[in-house]
């Protein structure tokens, strides 16, 4: 029997039961519509992370107080601190390691902001003039504090955009007084719009000299230290004279912990690359249900159609004659239902990433072809059975059967 002969039998076949082919196909078209579209959506999560790491540059690095036990299950630093970070350690950075080219400490507290009768509570950063170069943030209105501000400790501030608004809202900021946790503190700027990165919301905080961070908290130590290297070439460089610089001013003792920035973005990628392979193994599992649907319809067609097969092979049709027409109509149902399945998926994705603009859930192409391949390869695999038991009927039985 010739291919193209054996597809239009197949393709009458099932048209002449189109309600219950459709609903073979059913199981097939949502299990390759759910791994294309669990794949694009833990792709989008990984180009939304990778974006905004990005975004603050790739030459970021954290550096905290405590050593990391990097074998432990439970992830924060184990054991207490041998020695508290300092605006010292900050000094002995900016002086000595040539491969930075900024450093801050950093202090974060929370306090109540009060402009007349405008209340607003917020989180607070003490930091150093440093800080918008390490962060790549810009100021809006204003100026950033000065590095003569932060040595004597003026009570100096600068607000993030949401803040502004909340406490002046048309009124200009600069120039006004306000008062954080009861101390007086004058606005000499507003920072650029900037939203959320990385759930850190930087328009809803306010920024003030590390000195008077830690006059209005009452601290003595750093809540860490946030530094730049020159370049992304030279960020081994970088972290090899910070851990030497602090391991020198610590007697030789390794009791902190240096983060940069490629490693926080290796290590979600990793995460998110085996969320979305686990997500795409689960949505695979509802492919098998559709195969064992397309397997179990094929079995009530043999037995539907048992007499047209005793009256084909009456008439010269081989056995294999039979095992390749029932054969193609587990593949046609497992194409067709493939071929839905992706273009819904597709059609989904494209939306949604219009919709959203800043989360690109477009489809990668490195999944199509092994969805669509997959459906196929299921429905082949789950077609055979009905297929060799219609093949192997024997004639007069066949002829025989009401």
């Amino acid at each position: 029997m010739q291919l193209r002969e054996t597809a239009r039998l197949a393709v009458e076949a099932l048209l002449a039961n189109k309600f219950r082919s459709a609903l073979t196909m059913l199981g097939m078209v949502i299990g390759v519509f759910s791994v294309v579209l669990l794949v694009s959506l833990g792709q989008g999560a990984k180009n939304y992370v990778t974006s905004e790491f990005q975004s603050l540059g790739t030459n970021f690095i954290v550096i905290q107080p405590g050593k990391s036990d990097k074998r432990g299950m439970m992830g924060p630093p184990v054991g207490a601190t041998a020695r508290k970070m300092t605006l010292m350690d900050v000094a002995a950075l900016e002086k000595k390691a040539f491969n930075l080219d900024a450093v801050s400490g950093l202090i974060l507290g929370a306090a109540e902001a009060r402009y007349a009768d405008a209340v607003s509570n917020i989180q607070v950063f003490g930091a150093n003039d440093q800080f918008p170069k390490i962060l790549s943030i810009k100021v809006g209105l204003g100026d950033f504090f000065t590095r003569e501000e932060d040595d004597y400790g003026r009570r100096v501030c600068v607000l993030g955009s949401k803040v502004a608004a909340n406490l002046f809202g048309d009124e200009n900021p600069v120039g006004r007084a306000i008062k954080l946790n009861q101390s007086e503190f004058r606005v000499i700027g507003v920072l650029a719009t900037r939203g959320n990165t990385l759930g850190l919301d930087l328009d809803n905080f306010g920024f003030i000299p590390t000195t008077a961070a830690m006059r209005l908290f009452n601290e003595d130590k750093l809540f860490g230290i946030r530094a730049r290297s020159s370049s992304r070439v030279s960020l081994d460089d970088a972290v090899a004279e910070i851990e030497e610089i602090l391991r020198e001013r610590r007697n030789g003792q390794d009791d902190f912990t240096i983060i940069t920035q490629v490693a926080m973005l290796q290590t979600m990628e990793t995460i998110l690359n085996m969320l979305t392979y686990v997500l795409a193994g689960i949505a695979a599992i509802s492919m098998l249900v559709g195969g064992i649907g397309i397997m179990n319809i094929m079995l009530v067609s043999v037995s539907e159609r048992t007499q047209e097969i005793g009256i084909r092979r009456a008439v010269g049709a081989r056995r294999r004659d039979i095992l390749k027409q029932f054969l193609a109509e587990a593949v046609m149902l497992s194409v067709f239902s493939g071929a839905l399945g992706l273009f819904g998926a597709l059609g989904i994705t494209v939306i949604a990433s219009q919709w959203v603009g800043s989360f690109d859930m477009t489809a990668p192409s490195w999944i199509l072809l092994p969805a669509f391949s997959l459906s196929v390869i299921v429905g082949v695999i789950f077609g055979v059975w009905p297929a060799r038991k219609a093949s192997r009927i024997e004639t007069l039985d066949a002829l025989r059967y009401e």
